[in-house]
């Protein structure tokens, strides 16, 4: 669940240093995170021993879409300074 997390961070980041602002790159980034998740689904369709589970792709998104908004909710409320640590860090 939060490695699809790990994973919308990521995205998020990249959109960022794309200049989008950044309520767009949180949406893409969990959008994009739901994609992954229902094409790994997809391909455990054909893979012997797997089975493919929708339930697996919610949870996937849950996990993305609770970082992200964790991200994006809590992070401006964090004091100046660790505001700009994660400025540099590529976060805000």
């Amino acid at each position: 669940m939060f490695l699809f997390g790990a994973l919308a961070i990521l995205i998020y980041r990249g959109l960022l240093g794309e200049n989008i602002p950044k309520k767009k790159a949180a949406i893409w980034a969990v959008i994009l995170a739901f994609f992954y998740g229902a094409s790994d689904e997809f391909h455990q369709l054909f893979t012997q021993g797997r089975e493919a589970r929708i339930r697996d792709v919610v949870f996937d998104t849950l996990g993305a879409g609770i970082v992200i908004f964790l991200i994006y909710r809590f992070l401006q409320k964090l004091p100046k300074k660790v505001q700009s640590i994660l400025k540099d860090l590529g976060f805000v």
